[in-house]
């Protein structure tokens, strides 16, 4: 069981059990055989509308049960404003329900009176900073959970009512600047998709430029296979293609004297012949020079009419990797693209400085999206220490006299 330093608390705080300030409940989830226990207007928060979790209030849900639902099951209709917490699956994700709804026998529910004792906002964001207990306490070998056992226990710091709701309105004050960064980020991402699939298709097109020409990829790139060190080595560093990203990966098994290694070099494109369909695709930074891979991450030189980030953007189109499906051999789930028929798939390439001012407006697109995000992490690190410094009294509010 978590438990704060108590050892000098701060003027007019507790540290008691959370049952005292607030009503704890649960739900349940009614027969799934019975239609008319469902889709009845009730919103029913369950493990689906974990995505939902974490952002304040949440106001929809992706599941709906009826009046005889709650009337035939253990399910109960918790009020607006009460805190919810998920104990499995997602374990420790809170939010605050914006209007009546039901919940699954996966969260916890407390009802807050939010006038005397607590304030909703308030154990949102205490149950916020507890998420890394939550996690520790979360046992299971399949799905992790917290036992009810241990809510019934469940301490927490509170101060006056006033000074809860004075921290509540200070956080939430973050809480709009990270949802609006937030959904800035998103709008953003999705006009960048635009943006990029417009130019790389070639239905958006720039001002005296030539026609783009038809060629195989092998006119715009060539696989290189330098030989590595080979030979049983203990620990190899090879690379290891994660979605766009590539990354080193210490290779701890022996190799067999048969498992042959190639060196590869920093501007290099690579893909994981097991993963083209999913749009494993990357350029060797230059961190990475030098390192080795078998030939299931293939790579290439780029070839003097080519510029790398148009070409890596081009192939890393859903609309590019996805129709070279026939290109796949192998069973089901390891099916493979070989570099030969990679290299004879035929495109439309627009010139060489087409390319470049392509890749130049996709980039300006990429920076926008680069400052947000880390403006969204200033966010959420500047409202992480705030919390530590407000919820455990560290630092202290000014309220107004009754």
């Amino acid at each position: 069981m978590y438990k704060a330093n108590t050892d000098i608390l701060p003027s007019g705080w507790k540290y008691d059990y959370l049952d005292k300030y607030a009503r704890r409940g649960s739900g349940h989830t009614p027969t799934k055989n019975v239609p008319q226990y469902w889709n009845g207007g009730i919103l029913w928060v369950s493990l689906a509308d974990s995505f939902n979790l974490d952002k304040g209030l949440i106001s929809r849900t992706q599941k709906e049960i009826s009046d005889e639902g709650v009337k035939n099951s253990s399910a109960v209709v918790h009020p607006a404003r009460t805190v919810i917490l998920s104990r499995d699956a997602g374990v420790g994700k809170s939010a605050i329900i914006a209007s009546p709804m039901a919940v699954s026998q996966h969260f916890m529910a407390w009802q807050c009176d939010n006038k005397e004792k607590i304030n909703s906002w308030f154990l949102y964001n205490y149950l916020q900073l507890m998420k890394p207990e939550f996690e520790r306490q979360a046992v299971g070998s399949t799905i992790k959970t917290i036992g009810l056992p241990y809510f019934k226990d469940m301490k927490i710091l509170i101060p006056p009512y006033k000074e809860q709701e004075k921290i509540g309105e200070i956080l939430s004050v973050w809480d709009q600047a990270i949802f609006t960064t937030e959904k800035i980020l998103k709008n953003k991402k999705i006009e960048r998709l635009e943006i990029a699939n417009s130019l790389l298709s070639g239905k958006r097109r720039f001002n005296g430029f030539s026609d783009w020409k038809n060629t195989l990829i092998s006119s715009l790139i060539t696989e290189s296979r330098i030989q590595g060190t080979n030979g049983n080595i203990a620990k190899k560093l090879t690379i290891k293609l994660y979605g766009q990203g590539i990354h080193s990966k210490n290779e701890k098994r022996l190799g067999s004297e048969s498992t042959k290694y190639f060196r590869r070099l920093a501007g290099q494109f690579v893909y994981s012949k097991l993963d083209f369909l999913n749009g494993a695709f990357g350029i060797i930074p230059q961190r990475l020079d030098g390192y080795e891979s078998t030939l299931d991450l293939p790579a290439f030189d780029f070839k003097e009419s080519v510029d790398p980030l148009w070409f890596l953007r081009f192939v890393s189109r859903e609309s590019f990797y996805l129709s070279q499906t026939s290109m796949a051999k192998g069973g089901r789930k390891a099916r493979r693209v070989n570099p030969k028929d990679f290299l004879r798939v035929e495109v439309r390439v627009p010139s060489y400085e087409e390319q470049r001012k392509i890749s130049e407006v996709i980039s300006i697109a990429d920076q926008e999206i680069d400052k947000l995000l880390q403006k969204l992490a200033c966010l959420k690190n500047e409202k992480k220490g705030l919390m530590q410094q407000l919820l455990t009294g560290k630092a202290r509010v000014k309220v107004e006299a009754q």
